[in-house]
């Protein structure tokens, strides 16, 4: 671990800055549009994105996460997955071009053809990026990846915003989509030492397809999971309750990448270079677990305190309608904390079938929860939506022990403690939502319960979780010593 442990360290920081700048620039961007757009053509875009989002799948997940996993890989291998991936993205774009009309047909939404059309280039844009990513994950090397995202995400941005104030309605956050998705590969491409070489081999392939085949499988259940929602609320309600779900995952996506996303991302590749140690892989676990939990408890409940006033100050009046489903897709978020972290420590061991089955199993239950749920109404849809996750984490647990051998019991037992001191801050910032004067600014309410909240949930933390707290912090200082 002497040899790792500070590129791990140093991954995670350029990670974070990655994730936390992408994120809030991606915040910004959203809001801005969200107030010019409104519900009905973030719907409508959110719709255009589905079936590219599922059918990239192929090309994004499997072979790149090979690459990583594999201990032993030879620059063929890399070559060969490069070509394959690249005329596999080619192929997928043009079908799903092809196929639009229909896919239109389907949400009985004339207008979806051409938005779908367009969106499926960013499919083999992002199959020209897959392997140059992978090669500089399994180096450990993340630093390429925060230029990449936040030139993406600035390019991209500035055009869909300066395409909605012209007036240019959904397509400004569908030419948003492509032009951060060519900016992204532009930049991985070109920032790469590594470069393709003109040769195939299909044996090669066919090594890597040993851990990425069930991968595949597990990723496209994984990504049709998170679109089944769309799918059946733009199937009975429409593009506008399609938009407001789309914003109320906003939050949750937002805070999981910005509190999560460090440390879920070098996850799979610190787990793979031990993969042989399972103490430095159980300690490991324990710490990332106990690390996600302080921080994710506060960030979730404490935007769920602060949604009623943050919503509609945030992203315009037209939004209010949202907050009820923000409110409970952030204790969904709560779960993140666990499932994420476990979901990679598992595949780096080379168990991708697992994963696989419980996507299987979350999809057949969302479909039979979700359905009855959206004939009564939007809020009742996220209630089934939280309702699939809750039902399914005893057993993910159960079987992560089981085949992992990993004791996910251990750091769940600061879980009591760290909801005792979020739900004393939530506490608190109702409170002053509720005692502030009518005159009181919203910004000012929301500056207001963000202090309070802090201020609580610290001081509660410190009471309650103190040993954890240095127990976390140590465990992740000694990936930077000698075994």
């Amino acid at each position: 671990m002497k040899t790792i442990g500070g590129a791990i360290i140093n991954g995670a920081a350029w990670v974070a800055v990655e994730t936390w700048g992408r994120h809030l620039a991606l915040f910004v961007v959203f809001v801005i549009l969200a107030r010019h757009l409104g519900p009905e053509a973030v719907g409508l875009a959110a719709l255009a994105m589905v079936v590219p989002v599922i059918v990239a799948v192929p090309v994004t997940h499997g072979i790149p996460e090979a690459l990583i996993q594999r201990p032993d890989v030879e620059s063929i291998h890399f070559d060969s997955a490069f070509w394959l991936l690249t005329v596999t993205g080619s192929v997928l774009s043009v079908v799903v071009w092809t196929f639009a009309g229909v896919i239109a047909a389907e949400f009985s939404e004339p207008v979806l053809e051409d938005l779908v059309r367009w969106t499926s280039v960013t499919i083999v844009l992002q199959a020209l990026a897959a392997v140059p990513a992978a090669v500089l994950k399994r180096q450990l090397h993340f630093r390429l990846f925060a230029l990449r995202t936040l030139t993406g995400t600035v390019v991209g941005g500035t055009l869909g915003i300066s395409m909605a104030i012209a007036g240019y309605g959904v397509w400004s956050l569908v030419w948003m989509q492509v032009a951060r998705a060519a900016v992204e590969t532009a930049v991985i491409l070109l920032g790469s030492s590594w470069r393709p070489r003109l040769r195939y081999s299909h044996a090669r392939c066919r090594e890597l397809f040993g851990f990425a085949g069930p991968l595949i499988g597990q990723y496209l259940w994984a990504f049709v999971n998170d679109e089944i929602p769309k799918v059946i609320l733009g199937t009975f309600l429409g593009p506008y309750s399609v938009g407001v779900y789309a914003l109320a995952r906003r939050p949750l996506d937002l805070l999981s990448e910005a509190f999560l996303g460090p440390l879920t991302a070098v996850t799979m590749p610190a787990v793979a270079r031990v993969q042989s140690e399972p103490a430095k892989i159980d300690a490991f676990f324990n710490a990332s677990i106990r690390v996600a939990a302080i921080a994710g408890f506060p960030a979730f409940l404490g935007f769920a305190a602060i949604a009623p006033v943050a919503v509609p100050f945030i992203f315009g009046p037209q939004w209010v309608s949202g907050v009820v489903a923000v409110q409970i897709l952030m204790v969904l978020g709560l779960q993140r904390t666990i499932d994420s972290i476990c979901a990679l420590t598992i595949l780096a061991l080379g168990h991708s079938g697992l994963i696989l089955k419980l996507n299987i199993s979350y999809a057949v239950l969302a479909v039979v929860l979700l359905t009855p749920a959206v004939q009564i109404d939007l809020e009742t849809t996220m209630a089934a939506l939280l309702a699939c996750n809750v039902l399914l984490l005893p057993i993910f647990l159960f079987l992560v022990h089981h085949i992992a051998h990993i004791d996910v019991l251990k750091p769940l037992t600061i879980f009591p403690r760290l909801a005792v001191a979020a739900l004393l801050m939530f506490a608190a910032v109702t409170a002053w939502l509720v005692a502030a004067p009518a005159s009181t600014p919203q910004g000012l309410l929301i500056a207001g319960g963000i202090i309070i909240g802090a201020a609580v949930y610290v001081a509660a933390a410190i009471v309650l979780v103190r040993p954890d707290l240095l127990d976390a912090r140590d465990m992740l200082l000694r990936l930077r010593r000698p075994a």
